[in-house]
This record gives structure tokens, sequence and C-alpha cells, in this order.
């Protein structure tokens, strides 16, 4: 499975992104291995952590959990990538407490932020059949349990 975080971080929050990047970084490598069926085949997690600013709250609003049976992307290159099965949503991170955290606090966030989110699996389409949730659920908590973060 493709797994990957992607960022929406206030300027503020520069130097804890790495967190959120290393953190994506070794789901990626620890998911990459493991096949939960072929219906949900890419899963992005969309993490906003952003100052909050009058005015500018639609800005970063959470967007709904969406599964596409296909997406293409085009590349610098102008070649074009497609991916299927890709299912994805957004968590979204209280910044005063991510920004005063210490890094082995913002992991332990950040895994039960996504521990949490997981409720979203719920909003996939009746006809994905092909995708063990249950198993999938199972190994990001393992994973999670297994660096301490829970």
């Amino acid at each position: 499975m493709n797994f990957k975080i992607s960022q929406e971080i206030d300027l503020e929050a520069k130097e804890k992104s790495l967190i959120i990047l290393f953190l994506s970084d070794k789901l990626s490598e620890y998911l990459n291995k493991r096949d939960y069926g072929r219906g949900v085949q890419n899963f992005f997690i969309g993490c906003i952590c952003v100052k909050p600013r009058e005015g500018y709250e639609e800005w970063f609003k959470i967007r709904k959990p969406k599964y596409k049976e296909l997406v293409k992307i085009k590349l610098l290159d102008n070649s074009i990538k497609e991916l299927k099965g890709v299912f994805s949503y957004d968590i979204n991170l209280n910044f005063d407490v991510f920004v005063n955290n210490t890094d082995i606090e913002n992991k332990k966030l950040l895994a039960s932020e996504i521990l949490n989110s997981l409720s979203n699996l719920d909003n996939l389409p009746k006809r994905v059949k092909d995708f063990d949730k249950e198993k999938f659920k199972s190994d990001l908590e393992f994973f999670f349990k297994d660096q301490n973060l829970i």
C-alpha cells in the first residue's frame, strides 16, 4: 500500500514539520510491504497545522474523506501517473499544542490523531469490497505501539 501524510503547516511551525515528514516516511516504509486488497491502494492523510487567524478560517478547513477509483496526476516532465484506489482525508493538529510540544509528544499526538481518524474508513463507498480495513487498523496500531507512541 502507498501511504503518505501531506502537510499544510504554518511557517511558525516549520521546524516541527520534520516530525510529520519523519512519521510519514516510517509509516510509508512499514505499510509499503503490506497488502490490504485492491480496493484501497493509495492512502493519503492531509495534516493541517495552521495558527488560527480571524477571517482565514475557511482557507484551512478539513476536507471530507474522498475515495476515487482512479486519479491521474500530471508530473513535472508532463508525463501522467495513474493511481488506483485512492482514499484521502484531513486531520487537524492544534497549532499551539504542536509548536509547544516536545518532538516525542508531537509524535504521540500525531499517532493518536491518525488512529482516531481511522473512523473515516467508514465513509468508504460500499462498492469498495476488497479492502481489509480491520487488518489495516490493526497494523497501524501495532506500528504505533512498536514505536512506543501509544
